[in-house]
Parts: C-alpha cells; sequence; structure tokens
C-alpha cells in the first residue's frame, strides 16, 4: 500500500474569523498541519496561536513568521481586506503557495503584481473564491458547461447583507470589491467568456457609502448579466431571498434560491430555525461545508494531485470586473474592461 502524502505545513494571517475557521478545518485534517499563525493584535493572535499549540507572531510580523519557519509549505492569507497584498507578495517570493481570501485585492495593480509574483516564483497562488466550492452553485455551473441551457442568453446573480454587516468595511475601499467578486467570478466561471462592457448604478451616486450596486455587465460572448448588491436592508425575520443565481439560455434554465435549505426546524413558541449546511455547518463535531472542500482542494493542488479550481488569474478577472464598477459609479457612465 502506497504510504499517505506527509500533511501540508501551513501558515496562517490574520487570525480572525475567517482565519479561525480555517485553522480549525486544518487541525480536524490529516492532509494538512497549522506551523504558525501571524495576526495584528497580539491577544487574539496569542488566543488563536494557543488554541491551536503553534507559535504565534502578533502586529502582524509575517516576515518574522517566513523566517523562524522555514518548514512552511503554503500561506492562508485571512487578513482584512485592505491588508492583503504584503503578506501575499512576501509569502509568494519566499516561494510558498498561498490561498489568499476574496477580494483578492482592492486594486488591479496589486492583483496584476500577485499574479506575476506567483508566475516568477513557480508557485501556486489560488483565490478564496468558495462559491465554486459550494455543492450548489457547483452543480448549477457544471449543469451549464455540459449544455442544459443551450446557448446562455443571460444571467442575474443577487447577494444582499444586512446594514449592520457593511459597518466593518465601509469607508475602507469601494464597495465594488466586497461581497460582488463572488458573483462576479462565478458569471465568468459559468459563461465561460470575459466581461466586456460593464454599467452600474447605485442611488448614492460614487460616494463611499451606497446603499446598493446594481450593475449591468455585457460579455464577450454576447451573454448579458445583472448583478444585485445590497446592503440597506435592515435586519429581517423569516428567510428572505437574499442570494440567488439564475442562467437563462436557448434550450433551458437553471435557479439557485438560497432560502430553500430543505431543513427547517420548528419549536412550540418559537421563531421557525433554518440550519446552515452549506456554508460553515458543524457535523458529528467536524467543519464541514464549502470553506473544508476549498482548503481541503488547496492542499491536494500543493501536493500536485490535481490542477486548481480557482487560480490567480481568476481572482484577478473578477478584480478587473470590480474596477470596472467602481469607475461606472464614479463617471456615471458605461465602461469598457479593457480601460482597467
Amino acid at each position: 500500500m502506497q504510504n499517505p502524502p506527509t500533511p501540508v505545513a501551513l501558515a496562517i494571517v490574520g487570525p480572525g474569523r475567517m482565519g479561525q475557521l480555517y485553522a480549525r478545518i486544518a487541525a480536524e485534517a490529516a492532509t494538512m498541519r497549522i506551523v504558525a499563525l501571524c495576526g495584528r493584535g497580539a491577544e487574539s493572535t496569542q488566543a488563536a496561536a494557543t488554541a491551536h499549540r503553534v507559535p504565534g507572531y502578533a502586529n502582524g510580523d509575517y516576515q518574522a513568521m517566513l523566517a523562524a519557519h522555514p518548514e512552511i509549505e503554503a500561506v492562508i492569507v485571512a487578513a482584512s481586506e485592505w491588508a492583503h497584498i504584503e503578506p501575499v507578495l512576501a509569502s509568494l517570493d519566499a516561494g510558498k503557495h498561498v490561498l489568499v481570501e476574496k477580494p483578492m485585492a482592492l486594486s488591479l495593480a496589486d492583483a496584476t503584481s500577485m499574479v506575476e509574483h506567483a508566475a516568477q516564483a513557480g508557485v501556486y497562488l489560488m483565490v478564496c473564491h468558495s462559491l465554486r466550492f459550494d455543492l450548489r452553485f457547483a452543480a448549477l455551473r457544471q449543469a451549464v458547461a455540459q449544455g442544459a441551457v443551450g446557448e446562455v442568453l443571460h444571467l442575474y446573480a443577487r447577494r444582499n447583507a444586512p446594514q449592520i454587516a457593511v459597518e466593518r468595511v465601509v469607508g475602507r475601499f469601494p464597495l465594488a470589491f466586497w461581497l460582488a467578486p463572488h458573483d462576479i467570478d462565478m458569471m465568468l466561471w459559468t459563461t465561460g467568456s470575459p466581461v466586456h462592457k460593464v454599467m452600474a448604478f447605485s442611488r448614492a451616486g460614487g460616494k463611499e457609502r451606497q446603499d446598493f450596486i446594481i450593475a449591468v455587465f455585457t460579455f464577450a460572448n454576447g451573454a448579458i448579466g445583472v448583478l444585485e448588491s445590497s446592503w440597506g436592508t435592515p435586519a429581517v425575520s423569516g428567510q428572505p431571498l437574499t442570494e440567488q443565481f439564475t442562467v437563462r439560455g436557448t434550450g433551458g434554465m437553471v435557479e439557485l434560491l438560497s432560502n430553500q435549505s430543505g431543513v427547517g426546524v420548528y419549536r412550540a413558541g418559537a421563531a421557525p430555525e433554518y440550519p446552515d449546511i452549506g456554508y460553515t455547518p458543524v457535523i458529528h463535531d467536524q467543519q464541514e461545508g464549502m470553506f473544508r472542500r476549498l482548503l481541503h482542494h488547496f492542499v491536494g493542488v500543493v501536493r500536485n494531485q490535481h490542477e486548481p479550481v480557482v487560480t490567480g488569474s481568476d481572482g484577478l478577472a473578477a478584480i478587473r470586473v470590480a474596477a470596472a464598477i467602481d469607475r461606472s459609479l464614479r463617471e456615471g457612465r458605461e465602461v469598457l474592461v479593457s480601460e482597467e
């Protein structure tokens, strides 16, 4: 019997919500091990490091972490959206494979630099476009790829968050880079065609604090996409349709309705509950869901077991469209993606 590959030695930059999620997944897996954690907050970094019995490096000292642990094979950069570029480039230049959270960068220049550094170093750069690892979205894309809808005519994507969700990021970067890259990437992956033109709208014009973004994409193959991303609605009860993805073509259609989870819990005198079965469910005391599939895929890529489902170039393509959305909002006109 062939011996299994040795566990991939991982380091995590940014032990916040997503960083701790990846740390738990890694700790529960036989195919990977955490070597070190790095974060800006001394207390939170040390707490996460203690929990996983690994060295912690506070004040964002990823250079010290990389120098102290040459055994690191791959780095997960799960820091805040505005703090990706430096640790990604440092890790790539040190010859480490990198998995970077979405959005990979907040400018086209930074995203391009990441892709170029990965190519120069000869290492893998993957972006956490997690919808590719959501079984529902993957099945939708597979159906389209197998010809279920014929020629794609138009697509619609909705990803809406409550008002409170935007407080962490508002004013720090253009909000076209916040939630939209998830569905931009899904549209690009599903159509297999780049976006040619973008026209975007928001009630607040080009100001930093919009309530929503509605964007219309014209793809190079002639398909039209509409993206709705809103955070202007207060939190409400029930199970509203805050996430949706639809593809219509000459031969059929495929649609994803996120409020139909398939599981409902109803107690006397209590509001209904709809357990998470896709994103981060815990089943049999193990962290399951699409992020587990994403991370296991990444370590398989590092071990050359398969090709990456999503690459740095895919992330760059999404950033290019996000930049075009932001420019369209600022200038109030249709933008050619080639202008970016």
